[in-house]
C-alpha cells in the first residue's frame, strides 16, 4: 500500500485516484496525556491504521461499490481529532468597511477564553452563510471564525440585470479580474484592522474573545482569490499587500489562477506564509471560467517550499468545496441539497420504493446513496486537513504537524492525495 502512495505522491497534476477509505475510529488516543502524549496518540494511530489498511482496502473488490452512511462515520472518526471539542455560538452583524457594506458571521467557542481567528471568506454569491461546514468544524476546534462577504459579491450577484439574462460567465471574469480583486484585497485588510478594533474594544463581548496575534486567512473561489492576495500573490497591476502582523496562514479551497498575462511563477514566487490549498480533479466552476481542474493545482506548484500543502480529492466537484450543504441521501446528485451536520449523512427519507417494486429505481437510488455518501466522505476529509493544518501552523500543535506529515495519507488512503513541500 505505501509503495502506491509513494507512485501518487510523485504523479503529475492530472492524477485521478479510485475512491476508497478507512474505517477504524481512534478518538480515544485524542485523550492522552503527559510528555510522550505525542509518540503514544501518533504511534496508537500508526498501528490502527495498519490494521486498517487490510479491513477497508481488503473489501474494495467492487469497483462501483461506495461507503456507505456507517462507513462515512467510521473514516470521520478515524481521522484529525483536535485537543478538544467546543460547543459554539453564532453572532451575525453588517459592518461599513471602507465605506462599503460587509456582511459578517462570527461563530465562536461559547466557552469563556482567548481564541485564534479563522477569517474567511466565501464564494462570488454567496452570502456569509456559506462555508458552513467548515466553519463550524474549525469553531469547534477551538478558533473563531469571521466569515465576511461584501454585499455587491454576495447574493445581490444572481439578481443583476447580467444575471437575469444569463451572463455568468462574464460576471465571473469582471469579479476576478484585477480591479475587483484589488478591491477586495483592500477591503480584507480594512476588515482584519475593524476586527483588531472591535476585540479591543471596551464593549467588546465575544469580538473580545478573539486572539490577534494568531490569525488564518481562508477562503473558497474568489474568497480563494482574495485569500493568496494575504498570503503574498503577486498580480499585475496590483500593489503588493504586506502581510498583516498575526497572520500565521492562508488556507485556499478551490484556488484561482490565471494563465494569460505575466508567467505563472512570478504570482506566486514571492508567497512565504504556510498556505494550504484544496482542489480535486473534477474542480471545475459552472461559471465556465475556469475548464480545467489542473489550473488550481498550479499556485502549489509555483509557490516557494516551506510549509506549503495541496490536498486533492479525486471526483468532489467544484460546489462541494463551498462546504454549504452535503446532499441528503435518496435526493439527486444535480437537484436540491440538504443541510447536514458537517461531515455527517442526513437520515435517508422514506421512499416508496416497496410500493411501487421497480428493480430499475431501486439500483438508481443505490447509485445516488453511495454517491451521497462519497460526497460527505469527502467533507469529512477535508475538516480534518483543514483543521490539523490550522492546529499545526496557528496553535504550533505537534500533533497536527505530525498528523499531516505522517499520518493524513494513510487515512485519506487512495480517494485522496495529501501533497506537501
Amino acid at each position: 500500500m505505501r509503495g502506491g502512495m509513494a507512485a501518487l505522491a510523485h504523479a503529475g497534476l492530472d492524477q485521478s485516484f479510485p475512491e476508497k477509505g478507512l474505517t477504524i475510529p481512534i478518538n480515544r488516543f485524542r485523550s492522552c496525556n503527559g510528555p510522550h502524549s505525542l509518540r503514544a496518540r501518533v504511534g496508537a494511530w500508526l498501528l490502527i491504521a495498519a490494521a486498517a489498511s487490510g479491513a477497508a482496502f481488503g473489501c474494495a473488490g467492487k469497483p462501483d461499490a461506495g461507503p456507505d452512511a456507517a462507513a462515512v462515520k467510521a473514516h470521520a472518526n478515524a481521522g484529525y481529532t483536535p485537543e478538544r471539542r467546543y460547543q459554539t455560538t453564532a453572532l451575525q452583524d453588517t459592518w461599513l468597511i471602507e465605506s462599503e457594506p460587509v456582511d459578517v458571521r462570527l461563530l465562536i467557542p461559547a466557552q469563556t477564553g482567548s481564541y485564534p481567528l479563522v477569517l474567511y471568506f466565501p464564494g462570488l454569491g454567496e452570502s456569509p452563510d456559506g462555508g458552513l461546514a467548515w466553519r463550524q468544524s474549525w469553531a469547534q476546534a477551538g478558533y473563531a471564525v469571521l466569515s465576511a462577504q461584501p454585499v455587491k459579491y454576495g447574493a445581490a450577484v444572481w439578481s443583476s440585470d447580467r444575471a437575469r439574462v444569463g451572463d455568468f460567465l462574464d460576471i465571473a471574469k469582471d469579479a476576478f479580474a484585477a480591479p475587483s480583486l484589488a478591491t477586495r484585497t483592500g477591503l480584507a485588510r480594512a476588515l482584519l484592522d475593524e476586527t483588531w478594533h472591535r476585540s479591543r474594544s471596551a464593549h467588546a463581548t465575544a469580538l473580545g474573545r478573539i486572539d490577534m496575534s494568531r490569525v488564518a486567512v481562508a477562503g473558497y473561489d474568489l474568497g480563494a482569490q482574495t485569500a493568496m492576495m494575504i498570503a503574498g500573490e503577486s498580480v499585475q497591476g496590483i500593489e503588493v499587500l504586506q502581510v498583516p502582523e498575526g497572520v500565521k496562514c492562508v488556507l485556499a479551497l478551490s484556488p484561482y489562477a490565471d494563465f494569460s498575462g505575466m508567467g505563472m511563477e512570478s504570482n506566486f514566487i514571492s508567497i512565504r506564509l504556510p498556505v494550504l490549498s484544496v482542489t480535486s480533479a473534477q474542480d471545475t466552476d459552472a461559471y465556465g471560467l475556469v475548464k480545467s481542474a489542473a489550473v488550481r493545482r498550479a499556485p502549489y506548484q509555483y509557490m516557494p517550499a516551506n510549509q506549503k500543502y495541496l490536498l486533492v480529492l479525486s471526483g468532489a466537484p467544484h460546489s462541494l468545496l463551498a462546504g454549504s450543504a452535503v446532499p441528503a441521501q435518496g435526493s439527486p446528485e444535480s437537484g436540491s441539497e440538504t443541510e447536514a451536520e458537517p461531515g455527517l449523512m442526513s437520515e435517508k427519507p422514506s421512499g416508496s420504493d416497496e410500493s411501487r417494486g421497480h428493480k430499475k429505481r431501486q439500483g438508481a437510488s443505490s447509485t445516488t446513496q453511495a454517491s451521497s455518501a462519497q460526497r460527505a466522505m469527502e467533507v469529512a476529509q477535508v475538516q480534518s486537513v483543514t483543521t490539523a493544518f490550522l492546529d499545526a501552523t496557528v496553535k504550533n500543535d505537534p500533533i497536527g504537524s505530525e498528523w499531516l506529515s505522517r499520518n493524513a495519507q494513510r487515512w485519506l488512503g487512495e480517494s485522496a492525495d495529501l501533497r506537501s513541500k
